[in-house]
């Protein structure tokens, strides 16, 4: 991931949030074929998934995914998916759309002028207490691998070492907001992020977010040696890149939507390994970006996208459990107002069963 592309999850995070507030209200005056969580909720379930692949359409079904960001590794899968015909073969005809600083794909996909967006865990809860009624349907990374850097040497061994130091984060991000209440950060000297690293650089004491699949490498090609903290072992674990619809389009069309996550997973499992093959099309749809970086962190992201729950299960995988815990923090920490029912936030149902 190059300096133009990283800012990708985390960043979006804080985005999509400024733009949250207007999208939610705007929403419920602009977006009429949009009906209400509880006049049309499927009723998202864990276990009512049927065992069965969904039978292609009878006609090719366009459909138009909008992305988080520019495209990167964390997309593919839906590359992998498109290239080798697997949308095709379950009668769709995908267009993938890039996200990017001025892209909400909650707003996009809430008004109906594209069929799938992907977002945050913690974004969508915060998108739906505004009222907008979207559902995820898979979750791409089981968890972030955003983290804290900081120079290798730094007596820093917890989140509580981070008071008394610069820290430079996405201020508003809800991973921010709790991992200062949780750990009680109330003397760090807070700096927003921008996207650069050079005061980070230059100021050995100093700490600032990045990517452990991108900026490690980064970091070490620029002679500087750095350790980190992990924010999932904060405790703090939103799924991350989750691919959402609305209720009334999973309502209306769940043989189109159990076709459009099957074949997403199953370019996922082809991604898993061949993304040097895959890659090469991204590239050509984000030219600030090498092949082979691509490739190396392609190999860094399994851990997030293939692990955990997703081994055992499949990938795209997603619990109650998981869901409630980030809703209850957030809730703790003032980012949510109100205890959410995950019950209308998330939906198995259209995944396939290992």
């Amino acid at each position: 991931m190059t300096k133009k592309t990283l800012i990708p999850l985390l960043a979006i995070i804080l985005i999509i949030s400024v733009v949250l507030s207007a999208c939610g209200k705007n929403n419920a005056s602009n977006t009429p074929a949009v009906s209400s969580p509880s006049a049309s909720s499927p009723e998202p379930s864990e276990s009512a998934a049927p065992s069965t692949s969904a039978e292609p359409p009878k006609e090719e079904v366009e459909i138009k995914q909008i992305l988080d960001w520019f495209p990167q590794t964390t997309h593919g899968g839906l590359y992998a998916a498109s290239d080798k015909g697997f949308y095709k073969e379950a009668g769709l005809n995908v267009t993938i759309e890039p996200g990017g600083p001025q892209v909400s794909a909650t707003q996009i996909v809430a008004s109906g002028k594209a069929q799938f967006g992907i977002t945050g865990g913690d974004v969508l809860l915060q998108a739906r207490e505004e009222g907008i009624p979207i559902v995820a349907v898979a979750a791409l990374l089981q968890d972030s691998p955003a983290a804290l850097f900081f120079h290798k040497g730094e007596n820093i061994k917890s989140f509580e070492d981070l008071n008394g130091r610069k820290v430079t984060a996405l201020l508003f991000a809800a991973y921010w907001q709790y991992i200062k209440s949780a750990y009680k950060l109330d003397k760090v000297q807070e700096l927003n992020y921008t996207g650069q690293f050079a005061n980070f650089i230059a100021d050995k004491k100093s700490v600032v977010q990045g990517y452990i699949t991108s900026d490690v490498a980064s970091f070490k090609a620029q002679g500087v040696d750095v350790d980190y903290l992990e924010v999932t072992s904060s405790g703090y674990r939103p799924y991350m890149s989750v691919i959402f619809t609305t209720e009334k389009y999973a309502k209306e069309h769940p043989d189109i939507v159990k076709a459009y996550v099957e074949a997403t997973v199953k370019g996922w499992n082809y991604y898993k390994d061949n993304a040097p093959e895959i890659n090469p099309t991204i590239v050509a749809n984000n030219t600030s970006q090498t092949v082979e970086g691509l490739n190396a962190e392609a190999e860094l992201m399994k851990k997030y996208v293939y692990e955990g729950d997703a081994a055992q299960h499949s990938v795209g995988y997603m619990s109650a459990e998981r869901w409630n815990d980030t809703a209850s923090k957030l809730y703790k920490v003032g980012v949510l107002k109100k205890e959410a029912d995950v019950s209308k936030v998330f939906t198995s149902e259209f995944l396939p069963k290992p």
